[in-house]
């Protein structure tokens, strides 16, 4: 499989960049600082936006996937490189106590162990992830996502049951 970088000098490619996720997208927010373009685009329009990233642009690399809890809301970082020294930040944000983004794995391969990650960690649930389990902890009785600000460090409440 040959592999095509994209052309051009690190601020034009930027540009380029821009220029292609606000044409083809409804842009909540973006900014170009050093060598990253942010965006900042709806749930709903975000596997479109990473389709043109890859396809169009040929941003070829999901390097990971953050979580933020924002306590009632959370917020989904997408860390994009271009191979040649760009970096493509996309976020959004999910709201609600049990929240579902679409899964990125059909763009980005390598978005599979991140959404599993943040599923184990946080119960963000992915729709139509191939293989959506826990990724660290265990997958019998362990209803908890440890890094949720709302989870309690209590050894004898948590792991109650377990012994």
């Amino acid at each position: 499989m040959a592999v095509t970088l994209p052309e051009g000098n690190l601020e034009t490619r930027l540009s380029r960049y821009l220029d292609g996720f606000n044409n083809s997208h409804g842009i909540e927010d973006s900014l170009v600082e050093g060598d990253l373009v942010q965006v900042v685009v709806r749930p709903e329009d975000l596997p479109a936006v990473l389709m043109t990233a890859r396809e169009t642009l040929g941003i070829l690399h999901l390097s990971f996937i953050t979580v933020v809890d924002r306590q009632g809301s959370f917020e989904l970082t997408y860390e994009l490189l271009d191979l040649r020294g760009a970096q493509v930040r996309v976020k959004t944000t999910i709201e609600g106590d049990e929240p579902v983004i679409g899964s990125v794995t059909g763009i980005y391969p390598t978005a599979n162990w991140h959404e599993r990650e943040a599923y184990d960690m946080f119960g963000v649930a992915f729709r139509g992830h191939p293989d959506l389990r826990r990724l660290y902890m265990w997958q019998d009785h362990f209803d908890h996502h440890p890094l949720l600000k709302s989870f309690e460090i209590s050894t004898r409440r948590t792991f109650e049951g377990l012994r």
